[in-house]
């Protein structure tokens, strides 16, 4: 009814832009809650033209706007655009008073809380930002009980149970204050699904009947689905398996090819177990195979496109052995006609052993050729590639068109406060700290990725054929699997930290930047990860700027990241880039 409203005041002739706005936020938010999520990403997509067409809309309104266009990716499962928005919000409450930019800066980082927690896997992460919200949100005085829900929704996560439950009554007094009746039906199902971990499944049961009743009259299905998935839960625990395993079936049909992803697999969970509860193993491995198909399903078409590129490789190689098979019977051939007048002048006796002499000496210089070109492309201490070895193999990669949808991506990754163990342990230890990190790249890289010692204490690695997302989900491994306690000498610990800086090539979409130019922003990306340290940051090219040519854009990127053509990503809330950053060559 929302969606429906909202599409009859968009045909009004005489609607304000501002009008406008309110309209295509209502249509987004409504058509997202529904399940519709083409004409969600149509209505967002709006939205970001029309703010952009009219800078002369007041700041704090631009800011909502982008706002609600991030609210309405997010919910959509576009997760790069929703980041890209929010980035934008966060340039325009720069412009604003200290109270109103507060009032964003909550909103926003609650959202970067919920991208870690339902996209990334992190909840750990996604509690600091949850708190950072709830801290400035208090400290201006702003109600909005979608921030502490969000904050309890982690909290019940992380296993945090008793805080969780002091949250969610903050939350569901708030919400009712505002008459958020939505909110409150969520946090009262998430009291319920405590109470049922602590076995209270009486009380449970009682609030679970209410709110599903209540869910369902106001369509919330994603909300439902949860609270459905924790009623499946209930009856399983309280010896009804049969009925446990009906309401599961029930909870998916709510949230079945939906952009949802933690409803999504608290309810194949809660369907797993009741299979587990009647003993039917076939059951738990159908829907356990449906999960892992749900959280693989983009690196499966990856794969897929690997496996096509592969083929073709594999077949162009075939070509270029015929062809090579080819050229050495003429030379052989060649040979043979000189060697036959060699004999005829010299005599058959001499020339053999010439030609015994020359093959052996050919044999022995091929081989101590290749001994050569091994050496001269190894770093000599880690085994790696070195940096002219490196910047071949990315010439080749650069030749290789990226998947659809995909680009290669330039890492670079650099080790914090190197000098301290060098100066504190010895450049012994330094060394083995190197040759660590490098066995660690080895056991984290993927067959066609390029890893090497790109100079000093910093390291590349090039991976072909990602997008975005999977690009911060890269980053976010590299950054936690390479940092670590190490003992360069005996009994004595060191925290080792790494920054991580990435670009892909071509930069911008359609474009044909090489993978130098990637370097480069790569380089200012580490600088702003370096800024923080212990971070990763990267830069991702939308599209290049009208009438702006690349050249331009890498001396003053900022300027791209402000318009929205640059995405800046990272591993903690950015606003722009760090003078280091726009100083780096």
């Amino acid at each position: 009814m929302a969606a429906a409203l909202a599409e009859s005041l968009l045909r009004e002739a005489d609607l304000t832009v501002e009008d406008e706005l309110k309209a295509l936020s209502c249509l987004g938010i409504a058509a997202g809650l529904s399940g519709d999520r083409k004409r969600a990403l149509e209505a967002g997509a709006r939205m970001e033209r029309l703010v952009l067409a009219h800078p002369e809309l007041p700041a704090a309104f631009r800011a909502r706007a982008h706002s609600q266009a991030g609210s309405v990716f997010h919910g959509a499962g576009q997760i790069h655009r929703a980041e890209a928005a929010y980035l934008r919000v966060q340039d325009l409450a720069t412009r604003l008073p200290a109270d109103e930019a507060a009032l964003f800066q909550a909103t926003t980082l609650s959202n970067i809380g919920l991208i870690h927690a339902d996209y990334l896997d992190s909840p750990d992460v996604a509690d600091g930002f949850h708190r950072k919200a709830v801290a400035i949100a208090a400290s201006v005085g702003l109600e909005d009980p979608a921030i502490l829900h969000n904050h309890a929704l982690n909290l019940v996560r992380l296993g945090r149970t008793a805080e969780a439950l002091d949250v969610i009554d903050q939350g569901e007094a708030m919400a009712t204050r505002k008459q958020a009746l939505a909110v409150v039906e969520r946090l009262r199902a998430e009291r319920a699904g405590v109470w049922i971990t602590q076995g209270r499944l009486g009380p449970a049961q009682q609030v679970l009947t209410s709110v599903i009743r209540a869910q369902e009259a106001s369509a919330d299905m994603p909300g439902l689905a949860g609270s459905l998935a924790k009623l499946s839960n209930l009856q399983r625990l309280a010896g009804e398996p049969a009925a446990a395993l009906a309401t599961a079936r029930r909870a998916w049909s709510k949230v079945d090819g939906t952009p949802q992803p933690q409803k999504q697999r608290e309810v194949l969970r809660a369907w797993m177990a009741a299979h587990a509860a009647l003993g039917q193993a076939d059951g738990v491995l159908a829907v356990g195979t449906r999960l892992h198909v749900l959280e693989m399903e983009a690196l499966k078409e990856q794969r897929l496109a690997l496996l096509a590129e592969l083929q073709a490789r594999s077949e162009n190689a075939a070509a270029q052995r015929e062809l090579q098979t080819m050229r050495h019977r003429a030379q052989i051939q060649a040979l043979n006609e000189d060697k036959a007048r060699l004999l005829r002048r010299a005599g058959g006796a001499a020339m053999i052993l010439l030609v015994m002499a020359g093959v052996g000496f050919g044999l022995l210089q091929r081989r101590k050729n290749r001994q050569l070109r091994a050496v001269s492309a190894t770093d000599p201490l880690t085994g790696l590639r070195n940096r002219r070895a490196a910047g071949t193999a990315l010439q080749a990669m650069s030749a290789q068109r990226a998947a659809p949808g995909t680009r290669h991506v330039l890492f670079l990754i650099d080790i914090d406060h190197f000098k301290r163990v060098n100066d504190g342990f010895g450049h012994h230890a330094g060394d083995d700290v190197l040759v660590d990190i490098a066995a660690a790249l080895r056991t984290l890289c993927r067959p066609g990725d390029v890893i090497a010692r790109w100079g000093g204490e910093e390291f590349l690695m090039a991976c072909p054929d990602l997008n975005a997302a999977q690009a911060c989900t890269v980053a976010a491994r590299l950054h936690e699997r390479l940092g670590g306690t190490r003992e360069p000498a005996p009994g004595r610990a060191w925290d080792l930290t790494v920054s991580l800086g990435f670009a892909p090539f071509p930069f911008f979409e359609e474009g044909s930047e090489s993978w130098e130019y990637a370097i480069r922003l790569a380089d200012r990306a580490l600088y702003a990860a370096k800024d923080r340290r212990n971070a990763w940051a990267g830069l991702w090219g939308r599209t290049l700027p009208e009438g702006a040519s690349a050249a331009g854009v890498l001396e003053e990127p900022e300027s791209a990241v402000r318009g929205g053509n640059i995405d800046l990503m990272a591993s903690y809330a950015i606003e722009r880039l760090p003078k280091a950053a726009m100083q780096a060559a």
